[in-house]
């Protein structure tokens, strides 16, 4: 089971973006807020424009994130990100995805 749980209003994603903490990166931007009284586990929220790539490639940068979340995220206390992808992501490799969005839960 996945130690985190997808955001899925708009308003969520709004909200994280507007009260969160912004963490810039050559990659990734990080927005990270504190969970409300009411989550169980981290919200996450993955946003990738077409400015990125294909439909292909934006997947790719997915599933990719979702795995580091997977191992990254496991005995955190509970929290809501929201991780927005810059046109770079396409050729950054994978450790470089890493070392950017664990600096960014750190």
């Amino acid at each position: 089971m996945r130690p985190y749980a997808s955001l899925t209003r708009a308003a969520d994603f709004s909200r994280v973006r507007r009260n969160g903490r912004r963490i810039d990166g050559a990659a990734l931007t990080i927005y990270r807020d504190r969970a409300r009284h009411d989550d169980p586990a981290s919200l996450v929220g993955i946003a990738i424009g077409k400015a990125v790539g294909n439909a292909v490639v934006r997947n790719k940068i997915r599933r990719r994130l979702a795995a580091i979340l997977d191992e990254a995220l496991v005995g955190r206390t509970p929290m809501r990100l929201l991780i927005v992808a810059q046109p770079s992501a396409a050729q950054a490799p994978f450790p470089i995805l890493r070392e950017q969005l664990v600096a960014g839960l750190a």
